[in-house]
C-alpha cells in the first residue's frame, strides 16, 4: 500500500487520516450489510490488479472491507477510496422503521462510526481510505484531479435517474482496461433499467449476475464467470 510520502491517494485528495484520531469503540462493530461478498469482485480484482479502486456508495463499509481482505489475498497492492455520505438512501426516509438503521444521535445519522469501527477492527485502516463526500460532487473532483480507477463500484442511489447519473459521471474515471461493477442488478428496477441503458450508450458487453454487474472498459475484454445459483434479495438498504 502507498504511504503519504509515495502519492497514495488520501495525500494525494489531501485528505485527513481519520484513524490517526480514531478511539475505537468495538461495541459499534456491525457487519451489516448486502451482496458484500459476490464473486465478481474476485474477478474483477484478478483481471484489473488494481492500484486503485473507488467505492460509490459504502453503507457500514462491508463491500470495501472485503475487497481490501482479497486484495491482501492475492498480493495486491493498491487502496480504495471509498465514497458515501453516510446519510443513508431514500428508503431511510420513505419506508417505514428504516430510520432507526441510521442509528441517529442527537437526530443526525451516526452510520459513518460504525464504518469507522468495522475498518479498524478488521484492520484495513490501511488500504481504506474514507472520503465524506455525495457522488456528484465527489466524481466532479476526481475528474477535476485527474483521479484513474482501475475497479469502480456503483452501490449508491437506486432511483433510476439518479444511478444512470452516477454511472455517467464515474466512467470517465475509469482506467482504459479498468472494469466497473454496478451493484443491485436485477433486483431493483431502476438500477436495472439505468445500467442496460448505460452499456448500450457506452457500447460495452454487460456481464451479469443476480446482484451485479460488469461493465468492462476495453470491449475486448471477456470473462469466465461461474454460474451460481441465484438468490432472491429483499429489497431494502443500499
Amino acid at each position: 500500500m502507498k504511504d503519504e510520502k509515495q502519492g497514495g491517494i488520501r495525500a494525494r485528495l489531501g485528505l485527513e487520516n481519520p484513524f490517526d484520531t480514531y478511539d475505537h469503540d468495538p461495541a459499534r462493530v456491525d457487519r451489516q450489510g448486502w451482496n458484500s461478498t459476490h464473486q465478481f469482485f474476485d474477478v474483477a480484482l484478478t483481471h484489473a490488479k488494481p492500484g486503485l479502486v473507488i467505492e460509490l456508495g459504502v453503507w457500514k463499509g462491508m463491500s470495501s472491507i472485503h475487497m481490501a481482505e482479497r486484495m491482501d489475498a492475492h498480493g495486491l497492492d493498491g487502496e480504495i477510496l471509498s465514497i458515501d455520505t453516510w446519510l443513508g438512501s431514500s428508503a431511510h426516509l420513505s419506508s417505514a422503521g428504516r430510520r432507526a438503521e441510521l442509528s441517529p444521535v442527537d437526530g443526525y445519522p451516526s452510520v459513518y462510526r460504525t464504518f469507522l469501527a468495522n475498518v479498524h477492527d478488521a484492520g484495513q485502516q490501511g488500504r481504506i481510505v474514507p472520503l465524506p463526500m455525495d457522488g456528484n460532487s465527489a466524481a466532479y473532483a476526481l475528474t477535476r484531479l485527474k483521479v484513474s480507477a482501475e475497479i469502480i463500484h456503483i452501490d449508491a442511489s437506486h432511483e433510476y435517474e439518479s444511478c444512470l447519473a452516477d454511472l455517467r459521471n464515474f466512467w470517465p474515471l475509469l482506467a482504459p482496461k479498468g472494469i466497473l461493477i454496478a451493484d443491485d442488478y436485477g433486483t431493483w428496477p431502476g438500477v436495472t433499467r439505468a445500467v442496460c441503458q448505460f452499456a448500450a450508450e457506452v457500447d460495452r458487453p454487460l456481464f451479469t449476475s443476480m446482484g451485479k454487474a460488469l461493465l468492462p472498459k476495453d470491449p475486448g475484454l471477456g470473462f469466465e464467470l461461474k454460474v451460481t445459483k441465484a438468490r432472491r434479495y429483499k429489497r431494502g438498504g443500499k
